[in-house]
């Protein structure tokens, strides 16, 4: 966000003043009223955060980044005329399940059965599922979806697919199960079942790989949306923007540990391949 800004003119210190509040969703109104004492000409809001501050009494715009689906969450009318003071940037990008799947079919063959772990709480999960659903019945797989709302809904969704005879895993993104790659990646790694999803971090917590959009740059994009409102523009008439950049990210050391070979062809697609 710094780097979209300073791109686009903006300089801390000169014409540009940037004050940071960090928290979780409950806590998210109260540290919105902290700021809007500040006065700041526009509020910017990551994930949950942003379902705590939609509801804060005040005319300021919010630009946001949002993993689900800002229609469904109440965030705007619509991508293309938000209509109120929320607008910025919808990381899900429903195009790209069916990708994850195609990548994991290269990778393995002989895949019949995938384990779906999603959130169903998150705005958006259902038409994920929806896309998820018909991706695989093209590539002819069998589809098992697990729902996990918090931490111990993995010590019952982990059996569950051991008894199925789900070959690998494919995680929906969000921040709650983001928070649960590492624990995600230990049981991958212990009962031999890749794991996909779309975030980087997820790869960087030792699962397979990753495909999705490219985070950093998708926060340089909302500086765009900030830059726009800083100089004039209503939040309501700035359509919801989606990522316009991607990247996959393939685990090497994961790989090697789960026995899958990383083909040429998909190796030349990767932006990073941890070694």
């Amino acid at each position: 966000m710094r780097a979209g800004l300073r791109e686009r003119g903006w300089v801390e210190g000169r014409n540009l003043t940037i004050d940071e509040r960090w928290g979780d969703r409950d806590r998210a109104a109260a540290l919105a009223a902290e700021l809007l004492q500040l006065r700041p000409q526009v509020l910017v809001a990551q994930g949950a955060m942003v379902l705590g501050v939609r509801n804060v009494d005040s005319t300021v715009p919010v630009v946001f980044g949002f993993s689900g689906d800002p229609v469904e969450a109440g965030l705007a009318a619509s991508f293309a005329r938000p209509g109120g003071r929320l607008t910025g940037i919808a990381m899900q990008s429903l195009e790209l399940v069916g990708k994850r799947l195609e990548i994991l079919k290269e990778l393995m063959p002989r895949l019949s059965r995938v384990a779906i772990l999603a959130n169903p709480t998150h705005p958006g999960e259902q038409l994920e599922l929806r896309a998820s659903r018909a991706a695989a019945d093209r590539l002819g797989l069998v589809v098992q979806y697990l729902p996990v709302t918090s931490a111990r809904d993995f010590e019952i969704a982990f059996p569950a697919l051991l008894r199925e005879r789900a070959e690998a895993i494919v995680a929906f993104p969000d921040a709650m199960v983001m928070s649960q790659a590492q624990v995600i990646a230990e049981f991958s790694r212990r009962h031999r079942v890749p794991a996909v999803s779309g975030w980087s971090e997820f790869a960087d917590a030792g699962n397979l790989l990753t495909y999705g959009p490219n985070l950093r740059t998708s926060w340089k994009q909302a500086a765009g949306v900030v830059d726009r409102i800083l100089r004039g523009a209503r939040p309501a008439d700035l359509p919801v923007e989606q990522p316009s950049s991607f990247e996959l990210v393939i685990n090497q050391r994961a790989a090697e540990a789960l026995g899958v070979s990383i083909p040429a062809a998909v190796a030349l697609r990767a932006e990073r391949i941890l070694r």
